[in-house]
């Protein structure tokens, strides 16, 4: 049984981004090291070779290739550091109570199921947030930001909080359900929210 106090040890598992999406656009720095690194050892062990007029070339390439790596993944947002901002203007705005900002974060049917509460339609969320959370809530803070994309037009992330606040519990874990109107768009809503664990709380 998932202890109440203790964060689970695993969550379900989301789509893991491919290679290109997450070495090159979304986590640049280790691959781009790695190629500058590569071209120096290059030029250490041909140095010393029948090729060694060619060494010289390859750290100019490993510099090059490395560099062309991080400013492709500076230059690029990807659909998941889109999803990820999104996740952090939701949990802000609800700590908020800000009706205008969750007006665009939110599906009009999507739905919350917790321990505490189970309510659906984004007119009815938006007035439980503002009246009801936001009130009892000094400060919020998004902790970690797990995303896996589901389709051109659907995803999910993870998301832990940490908040501070009158009778709320301090840390918890939710799963958020998103789309968007076309596959280019960075506009996504979250349609389904669930809680995944809440300290001191029992699964719903």
């Amino acid at each position: 049984m998932q202890s109440t106090l203790f964060e689970p040890q695993s969550l379900p598992q989301l789509p893991k981004p491919g290679f290109i999406d997450h070495w090159v656009f979304e986590s640049p720095i280790p691959l781009a090291l790695a190629c500058i690194a590569i071209g120096f050892i290059a030029l250490g062990i041909l140095r010393h070779t029948k090729a060694s007029k060619l060494a010289p070339i390859f750290p100019v390439l490993g510099v090059v290739l490395g560099s062309g790596i991080f400013l492709v993944g500076q230059l690029t947002t990807t659909d998941a550091e889109h999803l990820a901002d999104r996740a952090r203007q939701l949990v802000q705005a609800t700590a908020k109570g800000d009706e205008r900002a969750l007006q665009s974060l939110l599906a009009e049917q999507v739905r919350i199921e917790s321990s505490f509460v189970s309510q659906s339609g984004r007119a009815r969320i938006i007035t439980l947030a503002s009246t009801r959370g936001s009130p009892m809530i000094q400060s919020a803070a998004t902790k970690e930001i797990r995303v896996g994309l589901l389709g051109d037009q659907l995803a999910r992330t993870q998301i832990k909080v940490r908040v501070k606040g009158d009778m709320i519990p301090p840390t918890s874990w939710w799963t958020l359900d998103w789309t968007r109107p076309s596959p280019d768009s960075d506009q996504w809503v979250v349609t389904h929210i669930e809680s995944l664990w809440i300290q001191g709380f029992t699964s719903p």
